[in-house]
């Protein structure tokens, strides 16, 4: 069997995601929580799937910035109780 080429290589693999994306709409699952964890499926979806995705991380990065911030006030608590005793 030869080796394949870059080219042939990203061709193969571009057919193979969007055959995966496809399965997954027809199924009826979350195509777009699968382009979220498999970043190669971005480009296979529809633009109100892409607007989803969009929306998604921008809440996803929220969530992050949120759960940092209680994380930085739980650790300043815990400093401050620290230099009190």
């Amino acid at each position: 069997m030869s080796k394949l080429t870059a080219q042939e290589r990203k061709a193969r693999d571009d057919e193979r995601f969007s055959q995966r994306v496809s399965e997954r709409r027809e199924k009826g699952e979350d195509v777009v929580a699968y382009a979220l964890t498999t970043k190669k499926a971005v480009k296979f979806l529809t633009k109100s799937e892409r607007r989803n995705l969009n929306e998604r991380k921008a809440a996803l990065a929220e969530e992050k910035k949120l759960k940092e911030q209680q994380e930085l006030v739980r650790i300043e608590a815990a400093f401050t109780e620290q230099e009190s005793e």
